[in-house]
């Protein structure tokens, strides 16, 4: 079994872990996503004919058992969002939690049952290599701290350095609304770096549990419940945030960015069914 099939059944599986994690979308974090991390550094671990084959049969058994979900509609301009309740917003969100816990408990199983396929100097090189990214990343980036990552990047590549960028800039915004809009996202911003801090602690918690050899569906619970509360109120505060900005926008303009988004869903439901 050659490498090359291995990285492509877990490319198509690990997609599944950054719509569970929510993490930021888009295709220029397509090679960030945690899984796209866990397939490079598989590829450096040397694993041996009967490794790739037990890999192989473990992505197999789990794509056959977890269809790949949908990215949740979390889009301010989908009919009947923008005027959803306090109490129908938490409904939605410990709704959508259940599926997504369940979802990414099975990504974590599949995650334990290949490092268990390792020996301790593979698992050792995993380290080595995880250190050795964190390091790239800070010298190259500094701490993520959000909105400054976007003005480092120009910066590094002879270009102005710009504020963060507003949401629904493709429209002709008035100055009343981009000042709206910049005082929303400044209210916002430090709510947004806690639920990073929240983000990257649940993370390393699931990564030492995942690695501890008690692995177990009961402690992957345990976990979680220590978390949900947090990613509960984070989600929620997320939703109402896009809300406060979509409000922003004239009745025209949400019409415009609606009609937007939807060309936008047709073409990519058409390339993805080919």
């Amino acid at each position: 079994m050659n490498s090359i099939l291995i990285a492509g059944l877990l490319a198509t599986t690990f997609t599944l872990a950054q719509n569970v994690n929510a993490a930021p979308q888009g295709p220029k974090m397509r090679d960030h996503a945690p899984g796209m991390e866990m397939i490079k550094t598989l590829s450096r671990l040397s694993l041996s004919s009967e490794q790739m084959d037990e890999v192989k049969n473990l992505v197999t058994a789990f794509k056959a058992n977890h269809e790949r979900p949908d990215a949740p509609p979390e889009r301010p301009d989908k009919p009947g969002f923008a005027s959803l309740s306090e109490s129908e917003i938490r409904s939605l969100v410990e709704t959508r939690m259940v599926t997504q816990q369940s979802q990414h408990f099975a990504i974590a199983e599949l995650r334990s049952q290949i490092y268990n396929l390792l020996s301790e100097s593979q698992r050792n090189m995993i380290t080595e290599l995880e250190a050795k990214r964190g390091s790239k990343r800070e010298t190259a980036h500094g701490p993520r701290r959000g909105a400054n990552r976007g003005a480092d990047r120009g910066a590094m590549r002879g270009q102005p350095p710009r504020g963060p960028r507003l949401p629904f800039e493709e429209l002709k915004l008035t100055d009343e609304q981009i000042a709206s809009l910049e005082t929303l996202n400044a209210a916002y911003r430090e709510t947004r770096l806690q639920r990073r801090a929240t983000m990257d602690a649940l993370r390393d918690a699931e990564r030492a549990l995942v690695r501890s050899g008690n692995f177990s569906e009961s402690a992957w619970d345990t976990l979680y419940a220590e978390y949900k509360d947090d990613l509960v109120n984070a989600a929620i505060e997320d939703i109402t945030h896009k809300q406060a900005t979509f409000a922003v926008l004239t009745d025209v303009q949400q019409a415009e960015m609606q009609q937007k988004r939807e060309n936008i869903d047709a073409l990519r439901r058409l390339f993805s069914d080919n």
